[in-house]
């Protein structure tokens, strides 16, 4: 039983909502941020430029406050204004290659606790603490987790039926990206969504599970003061169905072959795999199987018909049995996490990538590992397992600022 709740959303003016919604910092180079910073003074990043450059002799809390104060800046000067009444948003992101549409809402954070929501990532303590503090001094977050569920038509009509209505927000990106929002504010339909994913048994966190983490920490320390608030004991999401969730492979690339040769590293493989010669990197869809390219050659590394695969559901996953069977074993890669020598790559046209940094001699070897499965993703979350580091690169990447909630 899942527990979502309507909330006032502090939204971008319709006049400045394209220039101040953002992508995910992460993927802003330094030269991007500050050309945003120099020629956008409307953008997103321009409320987090305090805590991005760490200079002089800031702490971080300093930092952060920074923060809040240009936050309830572009507040006064009414640059960000908050809902009246709280409601469900309806986002609707239509990219060059595919579409995605689901509800922005706050979950709970005691579905978490519960393993209603169900996470298939380990976290880092230390970012969970960052970001919680982060959230405490700021008191908001403008980039909600990533949740999926099983396809449902009944949400889908709900959807359906408000998108029939004029947007509160819609605008385009640079890159083709089309992004709509509409608010669902009627108490009867409020009610009816809630309702709907109380019978939904279980969701799952596609993105964000350290911002989930990090939400979990603030609501566990605010239960212990007084003027404690219902908005910390929820974190807020963009829910979308399963059939809507892009999952990408994320491959591996490796700097050297832990000693062995080119023909030595080959025999290693032997006794677990079948190997044979490519004449390209394209996709490999045979059932725990994987594309390799070493010194100017493709190969298809398959698994073993006589390898017994033990049971736990992690051994259905290519990324554990590259992880337990080559990188550990043969490569000597044991920390697949903080290893210098393993780096992972998702980009575009992968091998043809991996294939240039392998022959300009940056990297030794590289795996190019077929997607994981939405049930395969939901198995392991299910059995309270984690998948390997960088399993999964999925889509959508959400813009920062949509709508920002409020602690």
């Amino acid at each position: 039983m899942a527990h979502i709740k309507p909330f006032c959303a502090v939204r971008p003016h319709a006049k400045i909502a394209s220039q101040f919604c953002t992508e995910s910092i992460q993927f802003y180079s330094d030269e991007r941020l500050n050309n945003e910073l120099k020629n956008n003074p409307f953008s997103f990043v321009q409320i987090l430029k305090s805590s991005l450059k760490k200079t002089g002799s800031k702490t971080l809390e300093d930092r952060y406050n920074n923060v809040k104060k240009a936050y309830h800046n572009f507040k006064t000067d009414g640059l960000l204004i908050k809902d009246s009444n709280p409601a469900f948003y309806v986002y609707e992101i239509d990219t060059v290659e595919n579409y995605y549409c689901g509800i922005i809402a706050a979950a709970s954070v005691e579905d978490y606790k519960n393993n209603v929501i169900k996470k298939h990532e380990n976290t880092i303590e230390s970012r969970e603490n960052t970001f919680k503090n982060y959230l405490k001094i700021t008191g908001f977050n403008a980039e909600p987790v990533l949740l999926t569920y099983k396809n449902n038509l009944e949400i889908s009509k709900v959807i359906d039926v408000h998108k029939a209505s004029e947007p509160i927000v819609q605008f385009s990106t640079e890159n083709g990206e089309k992004h709509r929002l509409w608010a669902i504010e009627n108490p009867q339909d409020l009610i009816q969504i809630q309702n709907i994913f109380k019978h939904i048994p279980s969701l799952y966190i596609a993105d964000g599970h350290h911002r989930t983490a990090s939400s979990v920490l603030l609501s566990e320390e605010t239960n212990n003061l007084s003027h404690s608030t219902d908005a910390a004991h929820y974190f807020m999401a963009f829910l979308i169905p399963e059939k809507e969730l892009k999952i990408q492979e994320y491959n591996r690339v490796v700097t050297d072959l832990n000693g062995y040769s080119e023909k030595e590293f080959l025999e290693a493989l032997k006794p677990h795999f079948d190997i044979t010669v490519k004449k390209d990197g394209t996709a490999t869809k045979k059932k725990h199987s994987f594309s390799m390219y070493l010194k100017g050659q493709f190969y298809c590394v398959s698994l073993s018909s006589d390898y017994k695969l033990e049971t736990s559901p992690l051994y259905q996953l290519d990324t554990y049995i590259l992880q337990e069977l080559i990188l550990k074993p043969i490569l000597g890669i044991t920390d697949v996490r903080n290893d210098k020598r393993l780096d992972y790559s998702y980009e575009h046209d992968d091998m043809h990538w991996i294939k240039k940094n392998i022959d300009n001699t940056q990297y030794a070897i590289g795996f190019g590992l077929n997607p994981i499965t939405i049930e395969q993703l939901k198995t392991i979350a299910d059995a309270q397992l984690v998948m390997p580091p960088k399993s999964t690169y999925i889509f959508p990447k959400l813009r920062s600022g949509i709508t920002i909630y409020e602690h």
